[in-house]
């Protein structure tokens, strides 16, 4: 393959702005990124650059082209103005979290990439403070996840905090699709996303899927409890209702209220769940200007708490990559999603040991609880019948061996006893191996529970007698 003369074409320019929104490919990351760029450039440098929105852009990138040392001491300037705030008092209502300053420069760092400029990064980033992750937020608590749902206006709410709480997804991974949502079944212990028409009365869907950020480099597969499942079923059937069909594959699972169809925003979502944690009673604490529990994230450390805590069939470290994996991370480091190539069922696999404990109802919870002793003792109890079965048969085998040998012997005894007929010798070689010995065999180890000594020294005084032939 090649580019001829002819062929080539000059691409024509696009504005920085333009350029800046094709490099972000995950819509969410790109209004967040898009929210920060509008800050930076309109507020903080308010004085610095003049006109709207998109005409601060093009000066922006345009002075960073002309003027780079100016750029760079201007991002200079703005990292010493962040950096001020981070020494203040965690109860100022201006404290920034050290942790939080490079929030501000990703978008910078994308739209002069996207649009060639070329700035000494190091320089800055050498300004930041040291970062502090140590935070005093936490999840949310299952008592308070069941607060939430007594205030749920409809299935739609419902189905938003049980998707949150047992998947463990960002507010943006509620950008979905109907065929985002797989069921997995079990059938005979064995996992499957899909099942023939004769496995249907046996399958039971144990968990389903979501495929996050679909379409992007950021996908992953997450997973979401029964519980949840059938929020969601319940939830489609009032989709179904409202839009008068059933819905399509590429429509939006979660849409705005009304009969038109329309994909509700991450921020919506939120929202919802803002007015439920607010009814519940459950926004009274702050410490400084944040809450002691983040709205969305407060169900992602739920998740990631209540995993981690759950008992794992694999390995420890196999097991947290794996649920490393279905948070969206790419591993304990970045080389774990190239070298530990996870099947998706095994994935599943793993979320199973976890799904009793992410049940939010305590009802459901109990059931699964017992269902699972109850499998246990019923699988205990099949591994000590197949031992009892294997114990049994060992005793037939050396009962029936036993008991040959027994009758060889006396056969032979027989024969030395009777050389005068002439077929005792073959008969002594035959020995029992021409009788059937089964019944006594099957006599012997189910209903004699006496010593098997005791049944050989009766077959070495039996008496022998043989009809004449006619």
């Amino acid at each position: 393959m090649k580019i001829t003369k002819e062929e080539f074409q000059r691409i024509g320019e696009e504005s920085p702005l333009e350029l800046f929104h094709q490099g972000i490919k995950a819509k969410e990351t790109r209004e967040k990124y898009t929210r920060t760029l509008r800050h930076v450039l309109c507020k903080i440098f308010e004085d610095i650059l003049e006109g709207d929105f998109e005409e601060r852009v093009k000066q922006f990138v345009k002075h960073a082209k002309e003027d780079p040392d100016w750029t760079r001491d201007l991002l200079l300037n703005l990292s010493m103005k962040l950096k001020e705030r981070t020494i203040l008092s965690k109860e100022d209502s201006d404290y920034l979290n050290p942790s939080s300053i490079d929030n501000y420069f990703k978008p910078i760092k994308k739209l002069f990439d996207m649009n060639g400029v070329v700035i000494s990064w190091n320089r800055v980033y050498a300004t930041f403070p040291e970062q502090d992750n140590v935070s005093d937020s936490r999840g949310w608590t299952r008592d308070e996840i069941q607060k939430m749902l007594k205030f749920a206006n409809g299935s739609i709410d419902r189905a938003i905090i049980l998707v949150s709480a047992s998947s463990g997804i960002r507010a943006g991974g509620f950008d979905l699709n109907w065929q985002d949502l797989t069921p997995v079944y079990q059938v005979d212990d064995q996992l499957k996303f899909e099942i023939t028409e004769s496995e249907e009365d046996d399958a039971v869907i144990v968990c389903a899927m979501l495929k996050i950020y679909q379409g992007t480099s950021f996908n992953y597969p997450a997973f979401i409890t029964p519980e949840a499942y059938e929020a969601l079923m319940d939830y489609k059937s009032d989709w179904t209702r409202e839009i008068g069909r059933e819905p399509k594959e590429q429509d939006p699972i979660f849409k705005k209220e009304g009969t038109i169809l329309r994909r509700t925003t991450p921020i919506g979502v939120k929202k919802r769940v803002e007015r439920m944690i607010k009814k519940a009673g459950l926004r009274d604490k702050i410490k400084g200007k944040r809450y002691e529990v983040p709205i969305m994230n407060g169900f992602r450390r739920f998740w990631n708490k209540t995993c981690k805590e759950s008992l794992s069939k694999d390995s420890p470290l196999g097991s947290l990559i794996k649920k490393e994996f279905m948070m969206g991370h790419t591993g304990l480091i970045k080389l774990d999603r190239n070298y530990f190539k996870t099947h998706t069922l095994e994935l599943a696999e793993e979320y199973l040991n976890a799904i009793p404990n992410l049940t939010i109802s305590n009802e459901k919870r109990l059931r699964l609880e017992n269902k699972k002793k109850t499998e246990k003792i019923e699988k205990l109890e099949k591994q000590q019948r197949e031992i009892d079965n294997l114990k049994l048969q060992v005793k037939r085998i050396d009962a029936k061996s036993k008991m040959n040998e027994a009758m060889k012997k006396r056969l032979i005894q027989w024969a030395e006893e009777n050389p005068d007929r002439a077929d005792a010798l073959q008969m002594a070689k035959i020995g029992s191996h021409a009788m059937n010995l089964d019944e006594f065999v099957e006599h012997f180890v189910t209903e004699n529970h006496g010593e098997l000594e005791e049944f050989l020294e009766s077959i070495s005084k039996t008496k022998i007698s043989i009809a004449d032939e006619e």
